[in-house]
This record gives C-alpha cells, structure tokens and sequence, in this order.
C-alpha cells in the first residue's frame, strides 16, 4: 500500500499544520510504506536539508515531498493547484498498487470522493473540528464555516473513512454519520533519548508552546509567570505571531522581568525542539475550558512536551487527558495560586520532579508517530 498526505498550504509554513502533516507523511515511510506529501512550493529550498534543519526528520529513500506551484483561477484561490497535482499523483501510483489517501483539506473533499470510486483508492479525511455540526458555536455561523458545513455533510459519506484526532470528536461524529468507519487517535510524539532530568529541574525554566491568544490560557499564564520570576524562575513562550511575541515582551519589560520572560514568534520545529531539549523543565497546557478545546482538539503542545519528558501542567479537560494521560499534572482553571504552588513544589523537589519525568516518560512511547502510523494502516487496510 502506499501513502498520499495532502495539505494545501506552502512548504515551510510556521505554525503547526504543515508541521503536522509533514510529521503524519514521514511517519508512514519510518514504518516501512512508500510515502508522499503534496504541498505548496514556497520559496526555492533543497527540501532534504529543510527536512532536516526546519523539521528535525532525518530524509528517507521512501519519503517523497512533492511542493507544487500554485496558480491562482479566475475563480477560487490557489489551492486549486495542489489538489489538481495530487489527484494526478494518486491515479497514476494507483496503477501499482493501492492507495490511502489522507487529508484534512475539506476543498479536497469533493476530488478525493470521486476517486475513492476507484478500487484501488481510498480516501481518510483527518478532523479538526466539528462543521458537519455548528450547533455548538456560540455565534450564528457564516460564509467559509457553512462551506465547511455543507462539504463535510455532502462528501464524508462519499470517502473511505474518518480520523479523529480525540474519541469525544469521534463520538459526535458518529451520531452524524453513524455508517461511517472512523478510528480515534491523537497526534503523535517523537522518539527521542531520554535527557538527565535532575539538569533540566535545575535549569528551572517553565515553557509555553503554541499560538498565544486567548483560548490558550496566554492571560493567566503571563499572571503566572509574573509571580514565578519572583521565585526564580523563568518563562519562555514559543509560537504565536510577531505582534504576539512583542506585545509579551512589553508587558515583561514594563514589570522589570525582560531577564525572566521571553516569547518568540514561531520558528523552525526544529529550533523549538532544541530549546525544548536543553533547558525546559515543565511545559505548560493551560487551555481555556471552552468546548472546542474540551472535545475538539489535540493540543500538539502536550505531545513536544511529551517528546522531551517533560512534566506538563495542564487544564482538567478530556482533550488534555487523552494525550497527557497519567503523565499530566491537573489544575483548575485559571486558578494561578494552585498553578504557580505545584510548579515550585516540582522544581524545589527532586523526588517529586524525576517521578513526574518518569510518568511522562511511559507516555510519550505509548503515542509515538510509528504508532499512529501502524493504527492508521491497519484501519485503511481493513477497508480496501
């Protein structure tokens, strides 16, 4: 069998999505299948080094990148292109064997319906939401969202089968479509060697990763943070958009604590990971409880944390508990008194940090990319 991943955004883009499909392509190759990712081109770049210096994957004979140059239509924007060259990319590998196609580009809905007709083709749309249903929202939806809407409800009973990244968004997606096969199953973490855990308690450095606005916790976290400089110590966040990075370090260096408090807009994963494996000691999922965050994410945060085995701290919710597991150390939200006494009491208590690295630890092989991978072969499988 061999693996298509289509994303419609532009190689190299910041932020986790491309991140992501990059990380589900190559993980399908690290088990042993041939696969591609179809993307957009970007600037000029040799994509093995990018591979390896933006996104920390070593290349591999059987991983393909295929960046496409978009054209933008009279009518429709440019995305357009990427999926005219996957669909030409899939019929033509179908002539050798069987192919999964995995996407959650939902303008790649209506194409990847229509080729699922064929015997040797299936198609895999990956949630990363809840559009088939809007009732949720707390605002009338409009314009791209009811788009949305109409695809999923036209088409997702058209393709092979459904992956959700959490087993709450599975649940209401089979009360919608309760024929459709789905699998459940979480973004997945890196294998990496483990580090000394006492260094990094002792380098006392609380990290946040991931865009920063509201719905993260960002407000409550730079409460914290504020009061945790006073302790010693010090908060890196990582992600997020120029003006976000910026308008953190003003508010730091109002208080006096540029020393203690650093934010950066988002840079390579790989940049991040470094960062993450040298000096972080707890990483931060402070999600605000609002239902998207409850039932309809992934927090790809939790899983860099996981990746590093680093203690993360995080909100009480479903979506939280399902990656972080028996890992995770739980606060209510918003309650920064509870929040900042636990970030002491791990970094001032050597037994207590080393025991939460070890739980952290056990996660983070149980959720790897390889794992994922194998689930998501076995289900596509089972549908040929």
């Amino acid at each position: 069998m061999i693996i298509v991943w289509v994303n419609k955004r532009n190689w190299k883009h910041p932020g986790p999505i491309v991140n992501m499909s990059v990380h589900n392509a190559h993980s399908f190759a690290s088990i042993g299948l041939e696969s591609h990712l179809c993307l957009g081109e970007s600037a000029p770049s040799d994509t093995a080094v990018d591979l390896q210096t933006f996104y920390g994957l070593a290349p591999l004979p059987n991983f393909k990148v295929h960046r496409i140059a978009k054209k933008r239509r009279l009518f429709g924007g440019d995305s357009g292109s990427v999926y005219r060259a996957a669909r030409k990319l899939i019929c033509e590998l179908a002539k050798k064997d069987d192919v999964a196609v995995f996407t959650r580009e939902c303008g790649f809905l209506v194409p990847l319906a229509l080729m699922c007709r064929k015997p040797r083709i299936r198609g895999f749309y990956e949630l990363h939401d809840l559009f088939a249903d809007l009732s949720w929202r707390q605002y009338k939806p409009r314009g791209k969202e009811l788009r949305e809407k109409w695809l999923e409800r036209l088409f997702l009973p058209r393709i092979s089968g459904l992956i959700c990244i959490t087993r709450e968004m599975e649940k209401r997606y089979k009360q919608i479509f309760p024929q459709m096969p789905s699998i459940a199953q979480p973004l997945g973490t890196k294998s990496l060697p483990a580090t000394d855990p006492e260094k990094k308690r002792l380098a006392r450095t609380l990290v946040y990763v991931g865009h920063m606005h509201g719905p993260k916790g960002i407000s409550f976290l730079q409460t914290a943070a504020f009061k945790l400089a006073m302790h010693g110590v010090r908060t890196e966040f990582w992600g997020g958009y120029e003006k976000d990075a910026l308008k953190m370090q003003a508010a730091a260096a109002e208080k006096g604590l540029s020393e203690w408090i650093h934010a950066l807009p988002f840079q390579p994963p790989a940049v991040m990971h470094e960062a993450l494996a040298e000096r972080a000691s707890l990483g931060v999922v402070m999600l605000a409880d609002t239902y998207y965050n409850r039932y309809l994410t992934c927090p790809v945060k939790a899983l860099d944390y996981l990746t590093h085995g680093i203690p993360a701290l995080g909100t009480d919710i479903e979506s939280v508990r399902e990656v972080l597991d028996t890992a995770g150390i739980y606060i209510p939200e918003n309650d920064v008194e509870s929040f900042t006494n636990e970030v002491l009491r791990l970094l001032d208590d050597s037994q207590a940090y080393a025991d939460a690295t070890l739980r952290t630890q056990k996660r983070a092989v149980q959720i790897t990319w390889e794992e994922r991978a194998k689930a998501l072969v076995s289900f596509s499988r089972s549908l040929f």
